[in-house]
């Protein structure tokens, strides 16, 4: 094998943070929705704006403007997976069950739930003056499981804190207050904080949402301790019309932080 081959193939590795692979699906959505390799990688940071248009109809994935569609280069971003169907993925490494993670949670899943706010967003839109609202929100959340194996299974209880496609929005970016514009990417993973409960967040503006998240990238975070499993290879969503944007395990933080309790 050559210098540049090895280059190569280092460089096409694929990045342990996020799935490595489908393992198996069934009944997925139709169109740019049905792609199962939407799900793999680095889940969507930039949309295709064909709404509002705007300088190369880009336009970042946050709380105001949720995946959808394909991103600029016209790669599918999410898939819906139908009632009766799945789409299972493995890590590799396996995730594993660590209580220094953030948190305590061990992996997230991503999905493109809608909060409600006073207006819409655009490329030019400031945060500042985007507010959510006590209602309008759209999540499909969805059953989630975790096997080390591929045979034995746990599935977690389905509810608006724990599903695909349920609370939270991604926050693909940092806003920055100052430029009034998107700032470096967020942390794909570091959970949403503990103890947040949606009526809480009525009235707060989309920037005051981003520095609450504290350089989290949002979605729906899972810790594996109530699997009773010591590591997991494979976590399968299961179909209620809810889309999949992407999967994440659960970094540890650089200092010590104080556990929370969750509500959730």
């Amino acid at each position: 094998m050559t210098l540049t081959s090895l280059t190569f193939l280092l460089l096409a590795a694929p990045d342990p943070r996020f799935a490595a692979s489908v393992v198996s699906y069934s009944d997925l959505g139709f169109g740019v929705y049905g792609d199962p390799g939407a799900v793999l990688g680095k889940p969507a940071t930039w949309i295709r704006d064909v709404v509002n248009g705007g300088p190369e109809e880009r336009v970042a994935v946050s709380w105001g403007y949720p995946a959808w569609d394909t991103d600029p280069d016209g790669r599918p971003v999410v898939v819906t997976v139908r009632p009766g169907g799945h789409i299972t993925v493995s890590f590799d490494p396996p995730i594993m069950n660590d209580p220094r993670h953030w948190y305590g949670y061990d992996f997230i899943v991503y999905g493109n739930p809608v909060i409600g706010c006073d207006r819409g967003v655009s490329w030019d839109t400031d945060l500042a003056n985007v507010r959510v609202t006590a209602g309008g929100d759209f999540i499909e959340p969805a059953a989630v499981s975790v096997s080390p194996d591929g045979v034995v299974w746990h599935t977690y209880p389905v509810g608006p804190y724990s599903g695909a496609d349920a609370y939270w929005p991604t926050m693909a970016h940092l806003w920055n207050r100052q430029t009034k514009g998107w700032g470096p990417e967020s942390d794909w993973t570091k959970p949403v904080p503990p103890g947040w409960q949606r009526s809480l967040l009525v009235g707060l503006s989309l920037a005051d949402v981003s520095d609450l998240l504290q350089g989290s990238a949002g979605g729906c975070a899972f810790d594996l301790a109530p699997s009773g499993f010591k590591s997991i290879r494979f976590i399968k969503v299961t179909g209620s019309w809810s889309e999949v944007d992407g999967f994440s395990r659960v970094g540890r933080p650089t200092w010590p932080i104080r556990q929370q309790p969750r509500d959730h």
